[in-house]
């Protein structure tokens, strides 16, 4: 019998690797385990495969600062060694800040917190648009859900915790709720104040920077 050893990766997607889908995400990965000639654990029966487990799905397009990946291996090996080695065999995009031995489970994930950088040539015009857009009480739109999609408003699931500008610049710090319980991607966000705002504006970064538990404390 192997030991099992649990790990977690915290990673950040950042770059052209923001272009990577989840289900290449999970290949990059496993190769990169192998390549760092890690003792990966793999599931038992008549189909054995490595185990990966990735706290909460990224949309494609995103960047995050913050991913988490968890996966076992059969030896004790120190976590820094796991990291430096891991990196070593990662392509560009793609960088292991920590790796930690698990203390919550992706069923604790409560939130994330989101910078959202939008550039316009009146960046004050925009924030003006975005504070009326925000202050909505609803604002309806479609997302997919189990049965399908559905006319939701995400009005009361946006917290704004600042804005700032600087030339050119628009700059919006979001929480917006993760996990089992409820979840919003940011770019359905976007999509609304797009649809909303009449000052032109492109979207020039959308990362994840924190995942927070529904205790508060931040996910690891």
């Amino acid at each position: 019998m192997y030991n099992r050893i649990n790990y977690r990766a915290v990673f950040e997607k950042t770059g052209s690797a923001k272009y990577i889908s989840h289900l290449d995400l999970n290949r990059c990965m496993q190769r990169a385990i192998r390549r760092a000639d890690l003792p990966a654990w793999y599931t038992e029966g008549f189909h054995p495969h490595m185990y990966l487990m990735f706290s909460l799905a990224l949309s494609l397009g995103a960047e995050s600062m913050c991913e988490t990946m968890d996966f076992r291996l059969t030896e004790s090996i120190p976590p820094q060694e796991v990291m430096e080695r891991l990196n070593a065999a990662l392509p560009e995009g793609l960088k292991v800040h920590a790796v930690v031995f698990p203390k919550y489970a992706a069923a604790d994930i409560g939130s994330a917190v989101y910078r959202v950088e939008l550039e316009s040539s009146d960046v004050q015009a925009l924030a003006a648009e975005w504070d009326n857009f925000a202050a909505q009480p609803e604002i309806l739109m479609e997302k997919k859900t189990k049965r399908g999609m559905k006319e939701i408003n995400i009005a009361p699931m946006i917290t704004v915790l600042s804005a700032e500008q600087t030339e050119g610049i628009f700059r919006i710090f979001l929480r917006l709720p993760a996990g089992n319980e409820a979840n919003l991607n940011v770019s359905i966000v976007t999509d609304a104040f797009k649809k909303y705002a009449e000052q032109p504006f492109s979207i020039v970064k959308a990362i994840r920077e924190k995942i927070f538990c529904l205790n508060g404390e931040e996910f690891s």
